[in-house]
């Protein structure tokens, strides 16, 4: 099968998202499967392309891109901002047999409703990546059912090879035997990271030595955030506490969470699968607290595979934190449970249930 997937944002690039990274696992796991993938992506592309991948980085050429390789069926990966400026190339759903993957519905925009009503009508099938998507689906075009088929995202950090745990505490400045905390992700808001700094403030109160350490990439327009954030954290006491790794490569952050004792990510808007770093937590076998989400999730429970507690509350947050470095038995459940998810959500699994939506779709 000669698969065409389109996402603007692959890596490598210069700053690359979450979608982008979920696109080139995905690619090279339908390798894998024996399919012929190739993914058309913007300019910005870096290359080179890895796992047996074609990239051509041509979405924003003047052509039509869907036209310039041939193809049985395109996959289009779609999230508002990857598209904002790019509403001719959505035209390929009107073309070649299309899949649109909605990793996320609506933003802020009106614009946005149009668009998506547009793609979940012209699609010949509609992949949600996440419980929100279908959810949303269904309540609004109840309809759009029998065409929406949910197939979760999984985790972007290949598990490296073992490294020297005391080099990487110490790269990361943390003190031989102290609690390490890690969050990882793009640095911007919504991630609750207020929270977690305040949160890190009382937690040392009680265990001193814990640090945080914070892996993620910072835009260009996040740079004036990312020094709020820094700022806090003086203005808390916790500045020598933190340490902001800003880009690391897939080896340095796999490294880095598997000498974490907990992952924290205290999500604004709560947690939920559609979030890649939580996925990497997962994976690597670590107990994992976030925060509860207004959408009930049947992948996420609390106590069995993560810890959660009300979003924006840093004294909820830092109670959960300490009760789980102080009892070592049920960090080890939730790590277990992290672990057995990880395995229902994993890329051969993925792009077996994918590739099956793209045969229905050409049957």
């Amino acid at each position: 099968m000669r698969v065409l997937i389109a996402c603007p944002s692959y890596p490598p690039q210069d700053v690359t998202c979450g979608v982008g990274d979920y696109t080139r696992c995905l690619a090279e796991e339908l390798v894998r499967l024996g399919e012929q993938v190739t993914v058309v992506t913007s300019a910005a592309w870096r290359g080179p392309a890895g796992g047996g991948v074609t990239v051509l980085g041509i979405l924003d050429a003047p052509a039509p891109w869907w036209r310039v390789v041939p193809a049985d069926v395109v996959n289009l990966q779609y999230a508002p901002d990857l598209y904002r400026e790019r509403g001719r190339a959505l035209r390929a759903t009107l073309s070649t047999p299309t899949v649109v993957t909605f990793h996320t519905l609506l933003d802020t925009t009106v614009r946005s409703r149009g668009v998506a009503l547009w793609l979940l009508t012209s699609a010949r099938h509609v992949i949600a990546a996440n419980e929100e998507v279908t959810s949303m689906v269904r309540r609004r075009v109840p309809w759009m059912g029998r065409r929406l088929t949910e197939i979760p995202i999984g985790s972007n950090i290949a598990i490296a090879s073992s490294g020297d745990p005391a080099a990487t505490r110490a790269m990361i400045g943390a003190s031989p035997r102290g609690p390490v905390l890690v969050h990882f992700g793009l640095v911007y808001p919504g991630k609750g990271l207020e929270t977690l700094l305040q949160a890190l403030a009382i937690v040392r109160s009680t265990h001193a030595d814990t640090r945080l350490v914070v892996v993620g990439d910072i835009r260009e327009i996040d740079r004036a955030y990312h020094s709020d954030l820094e700022a806090l954290a003086v203005q808390l006491g916790v500045g020598r506490a933190v340490t902001w790794t800003s880009r690391r490569d897939e080896e340095d952050v796999s490294r880095i969470l598997a000498v974490a004792d907990l992952f924290v990510a205290p999500f604004d808007g709560g947690a939920s699968i559609r979030r890649g770093s939580l996925l990497a937590a997962f994976a690597h076998g670590l107990p994992v607290v976030s925060t509860v989400s207004p959408l009930a999730s049947a992948y996420l429970r609390d106590g069995e595979n993560v810890a959660l507690v009300p979003p924006r509350d840093p004294a909820a947050l830092a109670a959960r934190i300490c009760v789980l470095l102080d009892a070592p038995e049920e960090s080890a459940r939730l790590a277990d449970g992290a672990r057995k998810l990880a395995t229902r959500l994993a890329w051969p699994t993925i792009a077996e249930e994918t590739r099956g939506v793209y045969r229905r779709v050409l049957a």
